[in-house]
C-alpha cells in the first residue's frame, strides 16, 4: 500500500511529460505551417483538449465512485489522480504563456491561482477533493466543443469546412456553456461556500483554505458582475443579452420563480449590447476561460 501511495504522488511527472510531449507535437508538427504566434495558440488548444474531456469523464468517475463524498470528505485515491492529471496540464499551459505571452499577467495570474487551488487540495488538506474535482468537471465538461470551436473559428475565414464546423458549434455551445458556467456552477460555487462557513468541515479544511478557493472561483464571475454594474445592466440582463446577440442562437434556456427574475430575462430581450461592452466581456473569457475554478 505505501509503496503504491509512493508512485502515486509521482504521478503529476508522467503526466506532466505527456502533456508537453503533445505541444511540441502540435507545434513543430501539426501546426508547423503556422506562424508562430497562431502555432502556440493552437498547440495550447491542442493540450486543452486532452486534458479537459478526460478530466471531466474521470473526475465524474472519481466522484460517484466515492461512497463517502462530500465538501469534508477525504481524497480518495482516484481523485487525487485527476488532480494530479490537471495540475500537469495547468503547469505546462502555464509555461506556455510565460514563454509566448509573458506580458500576459492576468492570464498567467489565473493560472497560478488555479494550481494553487488543486494543489492544496492535493497536497496540503487532503480533503475537499469533491469540491474542487466537482469545479473541474463543470469547467471542463464543454472543453471538446469549446477547443474545437475556438480552433474552427481561427481558421474559418480561409477554410469552408472550418467555418462549417463553426457555425454548427455555435449554438449547441453556446446554450450548454450558458446553462452549466452561468447557472449550475454559481449555484455549486454557493453550496460549497455555505457549507465550509457553517463550520461542518472545521478541522479538515481549514478557513483559510477554503475561503481562498472561494475567492479565485469568484474572482472571474466578480469582473462580470463589474461590467454590468458600470453599464446600469443586471447580470442576469447581460448575461442573456450577450448569448442572444449571436446570429446562430435562436432562444436561451432560463428559469424563473419570481416576477422580477422574469422582468430581468425580458428586459434582456430588448438590450442591445454595444461592441465595447462585448470587447470586454471577450477579454474577461480570454483570462478566465474556466472560471470553475
Amino acid at each position: 500500500m505505501e509503496m503504491l501511495l509512493l508512485q502515486q504522488s509521482w504521478l503529476f511527472f508522467p503526466f506532466f511529460i505527456f502533456f508537453l510531449s503533445i505541444y511540441l507535437i502540435g507545434y513543430f508538427i501539426v501546426f508547423r505551417n503556422k506562424n508562430p504566434k497562431i502555432r502556440s495558440e493552437f498547440s495550447s488548444c491542442l493540450i486543452s483538449l486532452f486534458h479537459g474531456t478526460p478530466a471531466a469523464i474521470f473526475g465524474a468517475i472519481a466522484i460517484f465512485s466515492d461512497t463517502n463524498y462530500g465538501f469534508a470528505a477525504a481524497n480518495t485515491s482516484f481523485q487525487k489522480t485527476v488532480l494530479d492529471y490537471s495540475i500537469a496540464y495547468f503547469v505546462t499551459d502555464l509555461l506556455h504563456y510565460i514563454i509566448f505571452f509573458p506580458s500576459d499577467v492576468l492570464f498567467i495570474a489565473h493560472h497560478l491561482a488555479t494550481l494553487f487551488v488543486i494543489v492544496t487540495c492535493r497536497h496540503v488538506v487532503s480533503h475537499g477533493a469533491f469540491s474542487v474535482v466537482v469545479l473541474l468537471v463543470l469547467a471542463e465538461v464543454t472543453s471538446a466543443c469549446q477547443n474545437t470551436w475556438t480552433l474552427a473559428g481561427a481558421c474559418r475565414k480561409e477554410d469552408r469546412f472550418a467555418a462549417r464546423v463553426y457555425d454548427a458549434l455555435s449554438p449547441p455551445f453556446y446554450v450548454v456553456y450558458t446553462i452549466v458556467r452561468g447557472f449550475v456552477g454559481p449555484y455549486f460555487v454557493f453550496r460549497m461556500v455555505l457549507f465550509y462557513a457553517s463550520g461542518l468541515a472545521h478541522g479538515l479544511v481549514p478557513t483559510w483554505i477554503w475561503v481562498s478557493w472561494a475567492v479565485v472561483v469568484f474572482s472571474a464571475i466578480g469582473e462580470y458582475l463589474d461590467i454590468a454594474k458600470r453599464y446600469d445592466l443586471h447580470p442576469v440582463s447581460l448575461a442573456i443579452a450577450f448569448v442572444l446577440r449571436h446570429p446562430l442562437v435562436a432562444s436561451v434556456v432560463f428559469g424563473a420563480t419570481k416576477s422580477w427574475q422574469l422582468q430581468e430575462v425580458l428586459n434582456a430581450c430588448k438590450i442591445k449590447l454595444t461592441s465595447e461592452v462585448v470587447e470586454e466581456i471577450n477579454k474577461i473569457h480570454s483570462r478566465f476561460p474556466n472560471p470553475c475554478p
